[in-house]
């Protein structure tokens, strides 16, 4: 049985592979794996810096079939190194990593490699950015999870244990605070941390960049997010909606948005 410490220095899972099923490169790394016809592993290797996660990681999934890769979370790594010290002296610094290129690479893999990207599917959204979870996990996570506690959905996946920006997205799925759920969440907090939240969020929806839109005022639960580009009203009510349900489902479900041209806001003002 290996030991986490022989990946510092072995380099077998550092180097080409010949005939793979799927190549995918993220920042100095690629993955390459080559899976068999039942969709099983046959080998995985990485080019890059020599690495002790991404090399111990091409050696767990090998013989791993897609089903199991698609749940393969930090949770591997912890049963397999779990009486390992050497493992544990290193997992706590690399696990709370806002990026982990290990995971990330092979989650990318795995949807090259399946035809399909989560990233763009509203049928399974990326919800916890740090740990690569996505709503479909969460959702098997409730209906096989016979204590579904926050505490157990962290324990299992991580979601929730980087930038925690979506926990309070998970509380909800969740219904941690039942007697609350019923409450207006946007009065629990002062104006400017759910400005910073919006901000930030914003940033990730798809025509953000283009449309040139900003956060531009809070007032009660409606929220203005301005924008400067020409687009006709059917499009521009269109992407309202859109930015709601974005925003809505990723900010809070209480908050209102409205999107105005950034002239129109300035002239109300005025």
């Amino acid at each position: 049985m290996k030991k986490f410490k022989d990946f510092f220095v072995d380099p077998t899972f550092n180097n080409s592979l010949e005939f793979s099923s799927v190549d995918v490169t993220f920042g100095v790394y690629s993955l390459s794996v080559r899976f068999d016809s039942k969709d099983v592993v046959l080998s995985a290797r990485y080019q890059g810096p020599l690495n002790p996660w991404m090399s111990s990681m091409c050696y767990l999934i090998e013989g791993k079939s897609l089903g199991e890769l698609v749940r393969f979370t930090w949770k591997q790594w912890e049963l397999f190194f779990q009486n390992d010290q050497t493992f544990w002296d290193y997992y706590d610094e690399e696990s709370r990593k806002f990026i982990f290129e290990p995971l990330e690479l092979l989650f990318a893999s795995l949807n090259v490699y399946q035809g399909r990207d989560y990233l763009y599917q509203e049928e399974s959204p990326l919800v916890c950015r740090c740990f690569g979870v996505r709503e479909k996990e969460i959702r098997d996570f409730l209906q096989t999870e016979t204590n579904p506690t926050l505490e157990n959905l962290v324990n299992n996946s991580k979601a929730g244990m980087g930038c925690r920006s979506c926990v309070l997205q998970l509380k909800r799925w969740l219904m941690v605070d039942n007697d609350k759920k019923n409450n207006r969440y946007f009065k629990s907090r002062p104006a400017a941390d759910w400005l910073l939240d919006i901000d930030r969020t914003l940033a990730d929806f798809p025509k953000a960049l283009d449309w040139k839109m900003e956060v531009s005022l809070l007032k009660g639960n409606q929220v203005t997010i301005i924008f400067d580009k020409e687009v006709s009203q059917r499009e521009e009510e269109l992407t309202g909606k859109e930015l709601q349900d974005f925003l809505g489902r990723s900010v809070d479900l209480d908050l209102s948005f409205f999107l105005r041209r950034a002239r129109h806001f300035s002239n109300a003002k005025g």
